[in-house]
């Protein structure tokens, strides 16, 4: 979705920024890398993103390296929010001290889930045997801490959007029963359901 959502935004006619926060695979750099590999090679004029690479702190002490990498991820941001409209920040699927920092910065978060109740643990532990919530998931707490800090800063509320991603074009049982728990979950804990990518 983040490589969708850079490419709509910029063919929009806007000037995008993107940080790429899975520091091990970069794989959406790494893709914007290739894309802008290929817009040479051929000669297509190709939009492409602002993009700036951000490192892991190598200190010991975690307060220390906690500190650093805040320095840098706002250095980075305010850089891009100079010469952007918009910036997009792809975030790797564990959590990280730049993955909470980028949460507490959204406007909006967009959180993609496929289609099928192991990634529905993203969003909220269930029994499997009733369907029935038993509460929020690691990754919708770190959510409501973001919301938290946003609101402790004087901030908007974050515009949370989940996206239902690799959706099956057969209305199967699953499909069925994982649009159900993602419908009554999002007025408990907060966010908006977008239509999502078959």
């Amino acid at each position: 979705p983040a490589m969708h959502l850079l490419v709509a935004v910029a063919r929009a006619g806007h000037r995008v920024g993107a940080l790429d926060l899975d520091l091990r695979q970069t794989t959406l750099f790494r893709y914007l890398e290739n894309r802008e590999a290929f817009a040479a090679r051929t000669g297509q004029p190709l939009a492409m993103p602002r993009m700036i690479r951000l490192a892991a702190s190598d200190l010991r002490d975690r307060v220390a390296a906690e500190a650093e990498e805040e320095a840098r991820f706002s250095d980075a941001l305010a850089a891009l929010h100079e010469s952007c409209d918009f910036v997009v920040i792809d975030c790797p699927g564990s959590d990280s001290f730049y993955a909470q920092m980028a949460h507490a910065a959204a406007d909006t978060l967009i959180t993609p889930i496929n289609d099928s109740l192991v990634d529905f643990d993203l969003l909220a532990r269930m029994d499997p045997a009733t369907g029935r919530v038993l509460g929020p998931s690691i990754y919708s707490e770190m959510v409501w801490k973001a919301r938290q800090l946003r609101a402790q800063a004087g901030l908007p509320p974050v515009d949370w959007i989940v996206i239902r991603n690799r959706v099956s074009t057969l209305n199967a049982r699953n499909k069925r029963k994982v649009g159900d728990a993602v419908d009554k979950l999002s007025r408990r804990i907060g966010y908006r359901v977008a239509p999502g990518f078959s």
